[in-house]
């Protein structure tokens, strides 16, 4: 009797281990949250301070394109890059930036994907200003607001 409750436990385990794999996030769309504390300009867009999930988008055709959502799982920005390589792949995302002035806003140039060499460097956009991302909530100024 106790070999069936135990076969039966590890069969439900197993059965509940297949049906939650594909509650993960994708390794094809390389799927990151960030929360930035400053506004950060990604292409021609500059996001204000909040909380984004950045995709790349899941076609063969665009390898390059990275969807921006807001907190609320709102597209914010479509910015298309280009693809980069690192020679010393890492176990986290890493991010680099353009070099910039004080008060600047600062530029994201590339994003490398956990744990591989490869990754999206993005065109730095001087002049003309860059677009703000807009959402739902923002205000008179154009800022994006309402991030949790």
């Amino acid at each position: 009797m106790k070999s069936i409750r135990v076969l039966t436990v590890v069969s439900l385990g197993l059965v509940a281990g297949f049906f939650t794999n594909p509650l993960k996030a994708d390794d094809f769309n390389k799927e990151t949250i960030v929360k930035i504390d400053n506004p950060m300009q990604v292409g021609n867009v500059v996001l204000a301070p909040g909380k984004y999930d950045f995709q790349l988008a899941q076609t063969q055709t665009a390898q390059h394109v990275v969807y921006i959502r807001d907190a609320d799982y709102r597209l914010v920005a479509t910015v298309f890059g280009n693809a980069a390589y690192r020679p010393v792949p890492h176990g986290k995302s890493a991010w680099t930036f353009y070099p910039s002035q004080p008060g600047q806003v600062a530029a994201l140039k590339t994003w490398y994907f956990a744990g591989e060499n490869d990754g999206i460097q993005f065109r730095d956009y001087k002049a003309p200003a860059p677009t703000l991302a807009k959402s739902h909530t923002s205000n008179s100024t154009g800022a994006v607001g309402g991030m949790k």
